[in-house]
């Protein structure tokens, strides 16, 4: 009886493994950032300026570009050996007014990439106006598979606007 039960045991989480899904949230602590994600598999999610570097806290410069950056993104669903990301970017100001709104930023790659090429997602943001210095704002980005969408990664961050 205890070889089967060790035996039933092993092949429900073989079963459990062999599925491809995933499901957690992450925080970054210096800069605010949260982020959700289902059915993606993810490592690590960031906030970045221009050059690449990782931001350490969520004050940004007016006329700066900054990136959410998820990396490690696995489990697209493949079509014809490719998959096809998608990037939502929703910027708000203090009244939940919305002052951009991108429904796919990645809406020209019609022909997909390789899964290799999307295990890095970003989602570039240039600041300026209609962006006031001193004021906050809220950025959410939702990365998704085009093939399944319900796989989503969605990642919020309050960024305050300085000199």
């Amino acid at each position: 009886m205890k070889k089967f039960s060790i035996i039933l045991f092993t092949l429900s989480l073989s079963i459990c493994f062999s599925c491809n899904f995933s499901k957690g949230v992450k925080k970054d602590l210096g800069t605010g950032l949260t982020a959700s994600y289902n059915g993606f598999g993810m490592d690590d999610i960031y906030l970045t300026d221009a050059t690449g570097n990782r931001l350490n806290n969520n004050k940004i410069s007016l006329g700066s570009k900054i990136a959410v950056v998820a990396d490690g993104v696995d489990y697209f669903e493949t079509k014809d050996g490719k998959v096809f990301p998608g990037c939502r970017i929703v910027l708000t100001d203090k009244n939940k007014k919305e002052v951009l709104s991108l429904p796919d930023a990645f809406s020209d790659m019609v022909n997909g990439s390789t899964a290799a090429e999307a295990k890095t997602l970003q989602a570039s943001l240039n600041t300026g106006d209609p962006m006031v210095v001193g004021e906050t704002y809220h950025l959410s980005v939702r990365f998704f598979d085009k093939n399944k969408k319900e796989n989503e990664i969605v990642a919020d961050v309050d960024i305050l606007m300085k000199e």
